[in-house]
């Protein structure tokens, strides 16, 4: 949490922006909550979360205080939490304890990627935002940092299927800086990168090796082109991508923290017994 505390203090001292000002007014189908909009005006560092996790990862109450507890942890960090969701038709950038709890107990929820934003607004209906729609509505409200789980990747067989999640081609087109644990360990990751390269995606991890990690495990048995070492390091490349302006779009893949979960690499070549997971 040092590094986006580090990362969003030096964002915002340049006063690198990632969206015209004027796109983030509110209106009927996008709304700002008012502590993330007084935070963005006073030049103080906010932080994107995503709701997917809330609506799809986890059964009640877990997913409920799971999301309660990352805010909180953004917050004694300094930062502001925004976290993203949809609520009956209106994209919502920072949600209220009673909209975290709404998310957290339907069960109608719609798994919102880029593809279903126009249904969904259509429709006014309820749903968790994936690292895609996040990002969107990340960038329309001028957040230049979003900090998710696992990303979503090229899945096994993705040569043949061409099943290719809506994650990476967002982390193409949409300059935010996302860090996360990597991408999931059941897809394609030495795919995942070189298509991540294609799109012109900077990718580091951050600690002391290039080791990218796989969600649950530090190792993947793949390297990431860069590494950086401390907070300062990430604010400096994160700051230069996002101030080269919107060609540059940079993920950051935390180290698995010591001792947590595998320190083998994960199975990442395997084929057999996975499936696909349809994930957007």
């Amino acid at each position: 949490m040092k590094m986006l505390k580090t990362v969003t203090g030096l964002v915002l001292r340049r006063r690198i922006t990632t969206y015209q000002s004027r796109w983030a007014k509110p209106d009927g189908l996008f709304k700002v909550h008012p502590l993330v909009s007084q935070a963005l005006a006073e030049n103080k560092p906010v932080v994107a979360l995503e709701s997917t996790i809330i609506t799809h990862g986890m059964p009640y109450p877990h997913n409920l205080s799971t999301a309660k507890e990352v805010e909180a942890i953004v917050r004694n960090e300094g930062a502001t939490p925004a976290t993203v969701g949809v609520i009956e038709g209106q994209v919502r950038v920072g949600l209220t304890s009673e909209e975290l709890d709404h998310l957290a107990q339907s069960r109608t929820s719609v798994k919102v990627s880029r593809r279903d934003l126009p249904y969904v607004l259509s429709k006014r209906l309820s749903g968790g935002t994936t690292v895609s729609a996040t990002m969107i509505a990340a960038h329309r409200a001028g957040i230049p940092v979003f900090v998710t789980g696992g990303i979503g990747g090229v899945h096994r067989d993705g040569e043949d299927t061409l099943d290719i999640s809506a994650d990476l081609t967002e982390l193409g087109r949409t300059p935010i800086a996302v860090v996360s644990a990597g991408v999931k360990s059941i897809l394609d990751i030495g795919r995942t990168l070189e298509f991540l390269e294609t799109q012109g995606v900077c990718v580091a991890t951050y600690g002391t090796s290039k080791n990218f990690p796989a969600f649950f495990s530090p190792q993947s048995g793949f390297s990431s082109p860069f590494h950086v070492r401390d907070p300062e390091e990430a604010a400096q490349l994160i700051a230069g991508a996002l101030s080269l302006g919107p060609q540059q779009r940079p993920v950051v893949g935390g180290a698995h923290p010591r001792g947590a979960g595998s320190s083998r690499p994960a199975d990442t070549g395997s084929r057999g017994g996975c499936g696909h997971r349809g994930e957007n």
